[in-house]
């Protein structure tokens, strides 16, 4: 079994400084009884090549929505406004046959529930031979990419003639993170794809996937409500709440100088066994807004320990803040806004 880079998943040079998808004020809604329930609200963010970003918040924050929405993969959503840009090409706009084309080749995304994603009446190896011949992949040099990817991603090629409900949970994950990569695509997103999976198992798939990533020059939105992965896999982030991008940034800088209350009440509530000082494990009181009735104005504004008058009769504009370190950073809040500082006694810090 060979040992090489896999022919169809060589590393990808980024050759221009053009970002790779670029969503403009995207606007996503799900029609209920009492009216629309806006679970992507005027959301703008670009991913250049080679990023790797985690895109965190609650459950029901519009994460999984968003990533659905890139593929066109939602089911009763409806796209109300904005703009999806993909290599320069909108793919709001584009039919179910024109999108098609692009799911896989160009745009691939992993799954949270890996069986779901395997035909329990198809051998593995079938999964592969049927995608790469679906896509016009096939040829002779195809299988030995096979071998080379699942010998990479630590599954024996003796496995091949299994069906997938003979593997474990994170064995199927691989699988499906195989049949990701073999097409070779630009993007990847990947909703939760370790949810499931115990604490070990999942501690060595995202050695992997972090391997992986850096080997390949991956693009991924890595979608996730635990910081603790975001930390260790991703090099951006954008934190989401109920529907909107409160905060956008570089890890480190996340991480390091959290600016919206929201992003540093979720930072501060990250378990550490090893502070003798934090006795009490840190919460955010409150619950999100109901999504059927949203806030007018700032969308965190009834559990902000900061807000004032401002925030709950106006909606804040996403800022560009300045570091010393250069990093591009912006976050949705009035404390930074230089028209309204003066109403805050101190800042989020």
């Amino acid at each position: 079994m060979t040992n090489s880079i896999p022919l169809s998943v060589k590393k990808m040079e980024n050759r221009n400084n053009q970002p790779l998808l670029e969503i403009n004020n995207l606007i996503v809604e799900y029609p209920i009884k009492e009216g629309n329930v806006r679970a992507v609200d005027e959301v703008s963010l670009s991913l250049n090549r080679g990023e790797v970003m985690g895109l965190v918040g609650e459950s029901g924050c519009g994460k999984s929505t968003l990533g659905f929405t890139i593929l066109k993969l939602l089911k009763g959503g409806t796209v109300r406004a904005g703009e999806i840009n993909f290599t320069g090409t909108n793919l709001v706009s584009m039919t179910e046959e024109e999108i098609q084309k692009l799911r896989g080749p160009e745009i691939s995304m992993i799954f949270q529930a890996s069986q779901n994603a395997l035909n329990p009446l198809q051998k593995v190896s079938n999964h592969f031979i049927d995608t790469l011949k679906t896509h016009n992949r096939w040829d002779d040099n195809a299988w030995q990419s096979v071998l080379a990817l699942l010998n990479r991603l630590e599954i024996p090629e003796s496995r091949l003639k299994d069906y997938p409900f003979q593997f474990s949970g994170g064995m199927q994950q691989r699988i499906v993170i195989a049949l990701t990569l073999i097409l070779n695509p630009k993007l990847i997103i990947a909703d939760e794809p370790t949810t499931a999976l115990d604490v070990l198992v999942q501690a060595r798939l995202l050695e992997i996937l972090k391997e992986i990533i850096k080997e390949y020059n991956l693009t991924v939105i890595y979608i996730t409500h635990d910081l603790g992965v975001v930390a260790e896999i991703t090099n951006r982030v954008a934190i989401m709440y109920a529907g909107q991008i409160l905060e956008i940034g570089d890890t480190q800088t996340i991480f390091g100088n959290a600016s919206h209350p929201y992003t540093k009440a979720l930072i501060d509530a990250i378990p550490n066994v090893k502070d003798e000082e934090k006795k009490k494990m840190s919460f955010i009181p409150g619950h999100p807004p109901d999504l059927r009735n949203p806030p007018i104005a700032c969308c965190f504004v009834d559990r902000c320990p900061y807000n004032k008058d401002i925030c709950h009769s106006e909606k804040p504009l996403l800022l560009d803040l300045e570091f010393k370190n250069g990093t591009q950073h912006s976050v949705k809040c009035f404390i930074y806004d230089d028209r309204y500082q003066h109403l805050f006694s101190k800042k989020a810090d």
